[in-house]
Formats: structure tokens, sequence, C-alpha cells
């Protein structure tokens, strides 16, 4: 009887460990980012911008890593926006790249669900590096647009009032008028 009680944890031990599979690792590999040129092509967003602030993106239902925002100074392509918001890894073995505060980086990044889904993200597989290491890619991508918090670029009409709007509103609030002045003039002939 002795002997049994043995039997029956060692057995459930041996089954744990033989159906047991340790979870998959994923690591980071990429091969040799392409030159910039073909980088530039490849990214739906390239800009230039100071890290303002690097938020843990903890949530389970959201997506992991850090999302990153930044105050843009140039624009090569996919933005015109002053500001942006990426997403990217921890750093390490999930592609990531770890973002400073107060840096300044030359980005590009891409449309994924890599991080957390409908993002641009960047990994160190794109060629996004600090500014300063970034001499080639600056020469290869030329000048950039400035990209300021003043709408410059736009036409007069876009960023003009639109007076049909207003036109329309006082058209409404004279027909609103007309009507309770109906109402008042059929109530009293019911009198």
């Amino acid at each position: 009887m002795r002997c049994c009680k043995r039997i029956i944890p060692i057995s459930v031990l041996l089954l744990v460990l033989l159906w047991w599979k340790p979870l998959d690792a994923s690591a980071c590999s990429c091969v040799m980012p392409p030159p910039p040129e073909d980088a530039l092509d490849q990214a739906d967003a390239v800009f230039s911008g100071e890290v303002v602030k690097v938020i843990e993106n903890k949530g389970i239902k959201r997506g992991y890593g850090n999302v990153v925002h930044f105050k843009v100074d140039k624009a090569w392509k996919g933005t015109d926006e002053s500001e942006m918001v990426i997403t990217t890894g921890y750093g390490g073995g999930d592609c990531g790249i770890s973002f400073e505060e107060g840096q300044q980086y030359l980005v590009y990044a891409s449309a994924s669900n890599m991080y957390e889904a409908g993002t641009l993200s960047t990994t160190i597989c794109h060629r996004t590096t600090e500014i300063s290491g970034a001499t080639e890619d600056l020469n290869a991508l030329g000048e950039g647009r400035e990209v300021g918090s003043t709408h410059e670029g736009r036409d007069e009409k876009e960023s003009s009032f639109p007076w049909w709007a207003f036109a329309i509103f006082i058209v409404g609030l004279i027909f609103i008028f007309i009507g309770f002045q109906y109402k008042k003039i059929k109530k009293n002939a019911r009198s």
C-alpha cells in the first residue's frame, strides 16, 4: 500500500514532464538595413524629432512595448504633424529601440500590429537612429520639410472660416422663428 502512494505522485510528475512544452521564445533577428533611399520607400513615415515622452505599454489587450511621443522637426514621408506617436519594443530580444526622452532621432516607421494594433512602429531592423549617428541617412534623404505647430502650408480657403456654414445656421434660425410665429398665430386663431 505504501508503495502505491509513492508511485501515483511520481507517475503524475513524469506525465507532466513528458507533456510539458516550454513556451516559445522569440528573439529578434534581421538582415542589414537597406540603404536610406530604399528604407524611405519601404517606410510609411520618416521624420526627425525629439522624444518628449516614453510610456510603457503594459496593457494585455492593447499590446506591449513602449509608446513613444515625438515633437517632429522635419519630415520626409508620411506626416505633416508636429507631433507623432509610435510604438516599439522594450529593447533587446523584442526588436525594440530604447528611446531616451530629450534625445533627437531620425525615425523610419511602418504601419504594424507588432506592438499595438493599428499603429506606426519602429524596430532595430529599420534605420531608426539617434540624429548624431544619422549623417549618411540625412545626406541621402536631403533637407526634408520643416514641420511646425503652425499651418503655414495650407492655402487660404482651407484655413478660413466656412462662411457658408454660418449662413446655413442663420437661415435655420430664421425658419425656426417663422415656425414658432406660425404656431402662435394658428393657436390664437383657434381661441
